[in-house]
This record gives C-alpha cells, sequence and structure tokens, in this order.
C-alpha cells in the first residue's frame, strides 16, 4: 500500500517518452563537453513510514476527541473502534497521497534522504569510475521534489561560475513544478557550462550510458 497511488504530473518523469527525450539532452551536454553526464529518476528517496503513522495518530485522536465533546454518548468499545478507523483512514491518506505525506516530513529530513540517496547512487550507478574521475550525477527525486547534481572530483565546480549554480537551482525548480521539458532544457544548458572548461576531445569516449536510470 505505501505509495502506491501517485501524482499524475509526478509520473510524467518516468514515462517512456520522457526517458527518450532526456536520454537525447544528455547527448546534447555531452556533445559538448568531455564530462560523463548520466540522469537518475527515482519516486522517493527516503521511507517516511513514521510520518504516515503520524497522520494516523492525527486523524485517529481527532475522532476520539470529537465522540468525547459531542453531547451524544458513545461507549468506550465505540469510541476505541470509530478512533482506530480514523488512524486507519490517516494513515492510508499519508501512504497514498504525496502531497500530504511531504506536509508530515521537516525539509531538512527530506533534503538529507535525497543528499543520502543521491551519493549512493553516485556509486552504484559507477559513475565514480570513469577513467577521468569526471562523471556527474543528475539525481531525481519526485517525492521530494528535488534534483541534486553530484559531480566527481575531477570537475572543478568553482570555475563554472555564477551559470553552472543558476543551472543546478533551474534543474530543480524544474522537478519541483514537475516540469519535464524545463528540466530537459535546464539539462541542456549545462553542455555550454561544462565545455568552457572541459571541452569534448576527439578522442573522448562515452564511458556511462545515456539511457534514464533508476
Amino acid at each position: 500500500m505505501y505509495g502506491a497511488v501517485s501524482n499524475v504530473a509526478e509520473a510524467d518523469f518516468f514515462r517512456e517518452e520522457a526517458k527518450q527525450s532526456t536520454a537525447r539532452s544528455v547527448k546534447a551536454v555531452e556533445s559538448q563537453t568531455s564530462a560523463e553526464l548520466v540522469v537518475a529518476v527515482r519516486r522517493r528517496s527516503g521511507d517516511y513510514r513514521v510520518a504516515a503513522y503520524h497522520w494516523g495518530f492525527v486523524f485517529g485522536g481527532l475522532v476520539v476527541l470529537y465522540l468525547l465533546v459531542t453531547p451524544e454518548l458513545f461507549s468506550v468499545g465505540e469510541i476505541a473502534l470509530d478512533g482506530a478507523l480514523g488512524f486507519g483512514f490517516g494513515l492510508v491518506l499519508a501512504f497514498n497521497v504525496s502531497a500530504v505525506l511531504r506536509l508530515g516530513v521537516r525539509e531538512k529530513t527530506l533534503a538529507r534522504c535525497v543528499r543520502d540517496a543521491a551519493h549512493a547512487a553516485f556509486f552504484d550507478l559507477g559513475i565514480s569510475r570513469t577513467s577521468g574521475r569526471n562523471g556527474i550525477l543528475v539525481f531525481v527525486s519526485t517525492f521530494e521534489q528535488r534534483a541534486l547534481v553530484v559531480t566527481d572530483f575531477g570537475i572543478d565546480t568553482a570555475t563554472l561560475g555564477a551559470d553552472w549554480l543558476e543551472a543546478c537551482a533551474a534543474l530543480s525548480s524544474a522537478v519541483k513544478r514537475r516540469d519535464v521539458p524545463a528540466f530537459e532544457a535546464a539539462l541542456e544548458r549545462l553542455g555550454p557550462i561544462l565545455a568552457a572548461t572541459m571541452p569534448r576531445m576527439a578522442q573522448d569516449v562515452n564511458e556511462l550510458p545515456d539511457e534514464v536510470r533508476g
């Protein structure tokens, strides 16, 4: 049941057409730079069951409170049963509506989960094993509405300037808006920025797949 229903727009990032167009954007970037770019898209980076249980307790508590203060008298058994039903309703609601579940999670927790998942994916997907240590991961986590860019130590982001920071921010903004075309446009902005310090060379070999990874 956990996460059974997803936002329709959120699902756009996982559609085959979106994956194909994003792969084309990756190729467009890599045609300009020796950097190796990988895009990974995940539905959720953390396990937020505790937040869902909190919503269950909130709804269950509200039901019990209402039954206790209403003029009509209810038995202990009726109050317990209705409270349990309220808990179940809150739990199902949080598990199945991303916006509700997200309200129960602190921003710092969302950011930490995405950061941890992105760094794990950086190594799991082999991005750290390029010969020039020039791999870049653009990690998208749709539930948390964030995109995080992780670079290997062969890429000196300090030399890329404000344009790099703005492009990275645009990626995250597009994910938050569930805007796939805007995300791809922001992705392609990375090409000329990287080319300024890491232009593509004739001997460059594509070491990492261009397809969107999970």
